[in-house]
């Protein structure tokens, strides 16, 4: 019965690579381009750098029907290479692969409905994708990027430049950037390390994971927990529901959240800063308690800090920095 089932899947899965065949297959260089302008439907497209000043161009359609209907159309007009896929009326299952090597200093612009986008060893390129529901994928990249794929992940390793990222369901994976980010990220997750630049997350329904950072940081999410590590600059943090963890961070601080606790361990308050919560618990473990001042107000719970303990409402300290602590039903604790 088992080899009876294998080698039905295997019969079908032969059909299956049949029945999808070449439609179109086109190969070009172009020279004196000076930006690039792809229309890739479905299409992957795959752009890698080259020390050539040619642009180097293929293209591959696989389709199971209306083969004659599928084109892949170039045109160079200007400096603006052209690159279009044409697809029928109707159809029942293609595939298909665009493949660009470039030279530096390029401006490029991809749409696609669902194909992946990825970018790899590019050199002053600045690069314009927006995608339905494609993944965005960049390595070793120097230059701009802004990024809209609302149903696909983007993922960055090693990039130099300023990098602005949106999606609505898709994970964001990011690290090694030199730059900085402004990410949107309305329901994944948000993993994101090694970020030598500004990084601002508007987040939504997702975990952020954040480490390593060395520059101003801006967190906001509706729910999810927040998790922020190593990180040196001025650090703003606002949840509506859902957990603040901070670990070594140095800089002034805002954090806040509506439902969920705030704990920090080595925490060094460089300025005036303010903790707010409204229902969870506040702890902080200072890695510094040098000229501070803690000015702590609750509407029904414990505040510490300094070694003294008082309920509702405890100002204590002369320092210059002035650590400002709201709650309306949970404690405080700083120490």
């Amino acid at each position: 019965m088992r080899k009876l089932i294998l080698g039905i899947l295997g019969l079908g899965l032969c059909f299956t690579g049949i029945a999808q065949e070449i439609a179109t297959q086109k190969k070009d260089a172009f020279e004196g381009v000076k930006s690039i302008k792809v229309d890739g439907d479905f299409c992957a497209v795959n752009i890698t750098g080259s020390k050539n000043s040619k642009v180097s161009f293929e293209g591959e359609i696989k389709a199971e029907e209306n083969k004659d209907q599928y084109k892949l159309e170039t045109s160079l007009t200007d400096g603006v290479l052209s690159i279009k896929v044409e697809t029928p009326a109707q159809w029942r299952s293609h595939w298909g692969e665009i493949n660009l090597s470039i030279p530096k200093s390029l401006n490029v612009e991809i749409n696609t409905q669902s194909g992946k986008v990825e970018a790899v060893d590019l050199e002053g390129i600045n690069l314009n994708v927006v995608s339905k529901s494609g993944h965005v994928v960049l390595r070793n990249f120097e230059g701009a990027v802004y990024s809209d794929s609302p149903a696909g992940d983007l993922k960055v390793d090693g990039m130099k430049g300023a990098l602005k990222g949106k999606t609505k369901s898709g994970s964001v994976i990011i690290s090694n950037v030199a730059g900085d980010c402004d990410i949107t990220n309305n329901k994944g997750e948000s993993i994101i390390n090694n970020i030598k630049g500004n990084l601002t997350v508007w987040g939504g329904a997702g975990t952020q994971e954040i480490e390593n950072v060395e520059g101003n940081v801006k967190l906001k999410s509706t729910s999810g927990d927040t998790k922020l590590s190593l990180a040196k600059g001025n650090i703003s943090c606002r949840l509506f529901d859902g957990a603040i963890k901070l670990f070594n961070t140095e800089g002034v601080h805002e954090i806040e959240t509506s439902t969920g606790t705030i704990t920090g361990t080595r925490v060094h308050f460089t300025g005036s800063s303010s903790i707010t919560s409204t229902e969870g618990n506040v702890k902080i473990q200072m890695s510094s308690k040098e000229n501070l001042a803690f000015v702590l107000k609750s509407d029904n719970s414990y505040l510490r800090a300094m070694g003294k303990s008082k309920k509702k409402s405890l100002k204590i300290g002369k320092g210059d920095i002035v650590i400002t602590g709201t709650s309306t039903s949970g404690s405080q604790a700083y120490y």
